[in-house]
């Protein structure tokens, strides 16, 4: 009876699809090793971490996994980022991108966060791509409408090239300061039709999304759309900058995650099923 009590949980516990090391597309529990990854601009490895950009001003980095992965079916993302050498009132911000442009893409510097144009300086952004940017840095109104410093936002403009205007929200909220030189853990899942983000483990914005009419996605074969995922970064100028470091970066992608409450429910309804047989 306990083998097949632990069979049938088991079983349930996959039915859920709930995520374990093994199953994640890829899972990067540091940076010793940078395979499979491709460091644009300003990024580097820095021991066992990555550096998205230095604290240096008018910096730009991207990180992207080298291989496309499958999204828009659904997908659940973790990454530990930290903000270092703060100088001035830090600037400018951290994102996790999606996009279908270059697996070697990049955007502007300062408030275009590594994946968005920066008006200001005539800088272009990532064409097809969405951005989910943790902002630090306000931008409005001398620059173009922004939400604020400290706020997290989801940021499209489908096929063109992205930007971080806040006339292309699809959904903002105010955040945590992230700048106090504390790691912290950023994920982003993405079930249903509904983008969540979730800061430190709570849940900070919920936004409706639909990545395959949004973007010009490549079909997989079994027609799921897929995109290069990346992080990128950038800094203002002096005195405004700050160091942004990747810390760790997980990935798994179609089938989607569903919560922890739907997985609780479905173990004890196949228990109940299981008692009713014997």
């Amino acid at each position: 009876m306990k083998t097949h009590t632990r069979t049938i949980v088991a079983a349930a516990v996959m039915a859920c699809g709930v995520s374990s090391s093994a199953m994640a597309d890829f899972d990067y529990t540091d940076f010793s090793s940078t395979a499979g990854l491709n460091l644009v601009g300003s990024a580097v490895q820095s021991s066992n971490r990555l550096l998205v950009t230095p604290s240096v001003r008018a910096s730009a980095g991207a990180v992207w996994h080298a291989t496309q992965q499958r999204v828009s079916g659904g997908f659940d993302t973790t990454m530990v980022i930290k903000i270092e050498d703060r100088f001035g009132g830090g600037a400018d911000g951290i994102a996790l991108v999606i996009q279908n442009a270059a697996p070697t893409a990049l955007g502007a510097s300062g408030g275009g966060m590594g994946y968005g144009e920066n008006a200001v300086f005539g800088l272009p952004g990532i064409s097809s791509s969405l951005a989910v940017e943790f902002d630090m840095w306000n931008n409005s109104p001398k620059d173009w409408p922004d939400a604020g410093n400290n706020h997290v936002s989801v940021q499209s403009r489908g096929l063109l090239q992205n930007s971080p205007d806040s006339d292309y929200s699809l959904g903002s909220a105010a955040s945590p300061d992230l700048s106090g030189g504390s790691s912290h853990t950023l994920r982003v899942r993405y079930i249903g039709g509904v983008m969540s983000i979730f800061i430190d483990g709570n849940l900070t914005l919920q936004s409706s999304v639909n990545l395959g009419s949004l973007l010009a996605l490549t079909s997989d074969t079994d027609g799921v759309g897929k995109a290069w995922i990346g992080v990128t970064a950038a800094t203002g100028g002096n005195p405004d900058r700050q160091a942004h470091v990747l810390e760790s970066w997980r990935f798994e992608g179609t089938p989607p995650i569903p919560t922890p409450a739907a997985a609780g429910l479905l173990v004890p309804a196949l228990l109940m099923g299981a008692r009713r047989r014997r």
